[in-house]
């Protein structure tokens, strides 16, 4: 079985004001019946004095399948970004999970997680989570 696991946090301080701390998370998974599974989630924190976005991807294949996983966190003056995305396939099935988060600096948090999970002849299984704190 092979076995990838990522994850990216990362703390960034941008100077300015938001009104209150505002946090939002989300996570989504594909299920684990299969040979393959994917894994994303993420968070988002604003406070006054700074933003932070952190998150990871995990996945895992078994029977000679592939699996990748790739988290990043860029920022700049107004906002903060994190993506994670996991992949995992054999010769028939697939899975695919994904995580955006982004704080902006008016104190905004966002996390919206997708996963899909496919197996041949199957209609696809769609787990979705949404998280949303306002200014």
């Amino acid at each position: 079985m092979k076995l990838f696991t990522s994850l990216a946090a990362s703390a960034l301080l941008i100077s300015g004001a938001a009104s209150a701390q505002q946090t939002a998370r989300s996570s989504s998974s594909t299920p684990t019946t299969g040979d393959v599974y994917a894994s994303t989630r993420g968070s988002g924190t604003s406070s006054p004095d700074s933003v932070e976005v952190s998150g990871g991807a995990d996945a895992t294949a078994a029977n000679g399948g592939t699996a990748t996983t790739s988290s990043t966190a860029r920022f700049n003056n107004q906002s903060a970004r994190q993506r994670s995305v996991a992949t995992a396939r054999d010769e028939d099935e697939r899975a695919r999970s994904m995580t955006n988060t982004t704080v902006r600096r008016d104190g905004e948090v966002r996390s919206r997680s997708m996963s899909i999970y496919k197996e041949r002849g199957e209609k696809p299984v769609i787990d979705r989570e949404v998280s949303v704190r306002p200014r």
